[in-house]
């Protein structure tokens, strides 16, 4: 934790979101191509797969494109991960317990986005319409 002008900054957490994004433009932007790990092994797109083509077509504002490259990553798995890093910068200045809800609840919600992506790995893989017009 930082002071920067008197109040705490959460460091950790901006260092992670400055990580992320300069990650993000690389892989987006296309200058780091990086292939996919799951489909050269199987042939079968993974649940992320066309995620790097989502945030390019995110960063040149071309949300119907965004959508077509992995729309579950696009309407789930980025909110999430927004709500995260700000769940994890209020932990770090002491305003929140933790950046995971406790409990029960956090392993619900946390098996919940797990069988959602399992989910959509499997369906967007379905050889029978529509589902080919899943695949990234």
């Amino acid at each position: 934790m930082g002071v920067i002008g008197g109040r705490r900054f959460p460091v950790r957490t901006a260092g992670l979101v400055v990580a992320a994004a300069a990650t993000g433009l690389l892989l987006a932007s296309g200058v780091v191509p990086l292939p996919c790990p799951f489909r050269l092994a199987t042939g079968l797109d993974c649940p992320f797969c066309g995620g790097s083509r989502m945030l390019g077509a995110l960063l040149t504002g071309d949300l119907p494109a965004a959508l077509g490259f992995n729309a579950v990553a696009l309407l789930l798995v980025l909110p999430v991960v927004c709500a995260v890093l700000v769940a994890m910068a209020r932990y770090e200045r002491g305003r929140a317990r933790g950046w995971w809800p406790a409990g029960r609840s956090g392993r619900v919600l946390g098996f919940a986005l797990l069988a959602a992506v399992v989910a959509w790995g499997v369906v967007r893989n379905l050889p029978f319409g529509p589902f080919p017009a899943l695949r990234a």
